[in-house]
């Protein structure tokens, strides 16, 4: 089965943390990368079924939003193999 993913891009990663937890709580997705750049855009990329990317990210949308700390959400469901490439690549990228 072709897993879906999800972003959610923040200011802040005090409020990132937050959003993951509650994102992995609520639902049967793995964090693919969460990435800081300058503490002040931080860009969460998860990956699951469809049904569980779509309540991760309305929850993880719904949190940054209450924050005044929201960027941008999107979802990817059953991306063509090409795109799932490239964010597995993405995902083992070194943190910079």
């Amino acid at each position: 089965m072709m897993k879906s993913i999800g972003i959610v891009e923040t200011r802040g990663l005090a409020i990132s943390i937050q959003i993951a937890d509650a994102m992995l709580k609520a639902a049967d997705i793995r964090i693919l990368r969460q990435e800081t750049i300058d503490l002040a855009l931080v860009t969460i990329a998860i990956e699951g079924d469809t049904a569980a990317i779509q309540e991760a990210i309305a929850i993880g949308t719904q949190l940054a939003k209450a924050a005044n700390q929201w960027i941008a959400s999107s979802t990817i469901l059953r991306p063509d193999f090409a795109v799932n490439g490239l964010v597995t690549e993405i995902a083992k990228k070194p943190s910079t």
